[in-house]
């Protein structure tokens, strides 16, 4: 597979990449290898969220996700439930987690977004 064309310098396992680059390490900027991974994602998150994704800030990067079952044939269609996951990039991602917010909005209360959140932070932890 023709790695030749699209040249991606990858340091081993991260341990490598902290020092090119980060000579303006105070203020809190991300550098382009770390710019272009996040550009990805994003990408990425549009495509399956769509117009539930929405970019609020650019540096640090900030995304909302309208978080709602998606499941129609498991028959969610009519739970009127949804919630905004805020995800905050901080520099240092992706070896510092993202900090994550959930602002419950239909049918979920302060309660039930809490263990939500409590559960993403699970999943990130377990990585």
């Amino acid at each position: 597979m023709g790695h030749s064309s699209k040249k991606k310098k990858k340091g081993g396992g991260g341990g490598g990449r902290r020092s090119k680059g980060r000579s303006q390490s105070k203020d809190n900027s991300f550098n382009a290898d770390d710019n272009e991974l996040l550009a990805e994602e994003i990408t990425a998150l549009n495509a399956i969220f769509q117009e539930d994704c929405k970019i609020v800030s650019d540096s640090p990067p900030q995304i909302i996700i309208k978080l709602r079952p998606y499941s129609k044939d498991m028959g969610y269609e009519d739970l009127d439930v949804s919630a905004l996951l805020s995800v905050r990039c901080l520099p240092g991602y992706p070896d510092k987690c993202p900090r994550l917010q959930i602002t419950p909005e239909k049918g979920l209360t302060k309660c039930d977004a809490d263990n939500l959140l409590s559960l993403l932070n699970d999943q990130v932890k377990d990585d």
